[in-house]
């Protein structure tokens, strides 16, 4: 451990989680066992589709994943007034986990609460239609630093759901907004510190792990405004249409609201924007489908001034494939983990009951036919073509983007709205192009994009 991570010119020495999974695996093979340092558990990885199908199927009522330990003590040790009820998704395991997950459930995952906000968010969308057109040069390029305005257009999405507010970053008039987009960030970036890398935390809190606790604290009193501002305003304006996501998670409870606000603030900014890059990329890169994908888009959108609404988006067969394909050749997340509550064995070795398994994201190798390729039609139910792979020839495990079950991502159908509607807008605007050495993708507990993005964006 010593050698080969902790010292300068080691072979696993500060590599970034997609690249070091991949090492691991070549040293020692599908299923290996990772030793726990200064506090960390130990870990079980495999890169089996199998294993995962194994661990997914007796995971039982309550599936345990391992916190993220950062978010776990901020919530029990500093905001108690807030967290003591519940810590949360991202914080609660077993019948406490269930009883939240039991509340929010029921507005989360409905589909037509997701597909009210399909208007709203085409309205997000043309502002980042406007930015996009401002800050191309004259060569119709983005600039390096084009993630941002996608992590901009990202939380001022979430946001409008999460929050039930326009914070206006894309239109850069509200500094409280941009502060928010900055304290989100460092919370993310301080968890793959104190959380993925080794840190003496646990024994001794250093002047960053305070620094980044304040950071904690900032988000929470900000979301709380925000919370509060909508209160005022519901009272004031009784909602006589159906309320959206925030007005019936306060009506559950006020604190749930707050958490759950957090939660899908924490994890639907970079997630979301490095899967839309991942799409843009793909179709950049392949440019028949992207004109087979514009063609299917036209049928929706027949001018630029036509507006989408709850049925546009289920006429976009294509669209739907094209985000799979995106996401399975370029995964944002490195695995699922789950803590299975029994003894079992796999790939020939006894697993005890209770540690922490890895299962690392395999779909872009052996497991899917012409894997290297990007074939959306493979996604396709009507796909006929005997010489076109087929995704129901894969392994059903191998590809898990939200993860499975019970416990797998709340925010999945918010997720895939926000990219369809983006994804659709560009491409009825534009016509992307790459014209660089591949874009590079490193992890800090996602995987995002590690090169300048440096799109062309022609308009059509």
């Amino acid at each position: 451990m010593i050698r080969h991570f902790a010292i300068p010119g080691g072979k696993f020495y500060n590599k970034p989680l997609n690249e070091l999974l991949q090492l691991l695996r070549k040293e020692y093979g599908d299923i290996f066992y990772f030793p726990g340092i200064l506090g960390q558990k130990p870990l079980i990885m495999t890169f089996k589709p199998e294993d995962a199908e194994k661990v997914f199927r007796v995971e039982g009522r309550w599936p345990y994943r391992r916190p993220l330990e950062t978010f776990t003590h901020y919530r029990r040790n500093y905001r108690q007034d807030i967290f003591e009820s519940s810590g949360g998704l991202t914080v609660e395991h077993g019948e406490k986990w269930h009883d939240f997950r039991t509340k929010v459930n029921q507005i989360m995952m409905q589909p037509k609460n997701t597909k009210m906000y399909i208007p709203k968010i085409d309205e997000v969308t043309m502002d980042f239609i406007d930015k996009m057109r401002a800050i191309r040069n004259e060569n119709n390029e983005m600039p390096a630093d084009f993630f941002e305005t996608l992590n901009e257009w990202s939380l001022e999405s979430i946001a409008l759901i999460a929050l039930d507010t326009r914070l206006g970053l894309l239109k850069g008039n509200n500094p409280e907004a941009q502060k928010l987009y900055e304290l989100v960030k460092e919370v993310f970036t301080a968890s793959y510190e104190y959380d993925i890398q080794p840190s003496i935390w646990r024994y001794y809190q250093t002047p960053g792990f305070k620094k980044a606790m304040k950071s904690f604290d900032a988000v929470t009193d900000t979301i709380y405004k925000y919370i509060e501002k909508a209160l005022e305003k519901y009272k004031k304006n009784p909602n006589e249409n159906e309320s959206g996501v925030l007005e019936k998670l306060l009506k559950i409870d006020k604190n749930i609201a707050i958490v759950m606000a957090m939660d899908m603030l924490g994890a639907g900014i970079d997630t979301t924007s490095s899967s839309v890059v991942a799409n843009l990329y793909c179709l950049a890169k392949n440019q028949d489908k992207q004109e087979i994908l514009r063609q299917e888009i036209l049928k929706v959108l027949p001018t630029k001034e036509t507006k989408l609404d709850t049925k546009s988006l289920d006429n976009v067969p294509y669209l739907r494939a094209v985000i799979k394909e995106s996401l399975r050749m370029h995964p944002i997340f490195s695995g699922n983990s789950r803590a299975v509550d029994c003894d079992l064995v796999l790939q020939g070795y006894q697993i005890p009951k209770g540690i922490d398994i890895l299962l690392v994201a395999n779909s872009h190798n052996e497991h899917f036919d012409q894997a290297d390729k990007f074939i959306p039609e493979r996604w396709l139910k009507d796909n006929t073509d005997p010489k076109c792979p087929h995704a129901k020839d894969s392994h059903p495990f191998a590809f898990l983007p939200f993860g499975f079950a019970s416990r797998a991502c709340i925010g999945k159908r918010m997720a895939n709205m926000e990219m369809e509607v983006l994804i659709a807008r560009v491409l009825r605007e534009f016509k992307i192009e790459w014209n660089h050495s591949d874009i590079k993708w490193k992890s800090v507990i996602i995987n995002y994009p590690d090169s300048p993005l440096k799109f062309k964006a022609i308009d059509i």
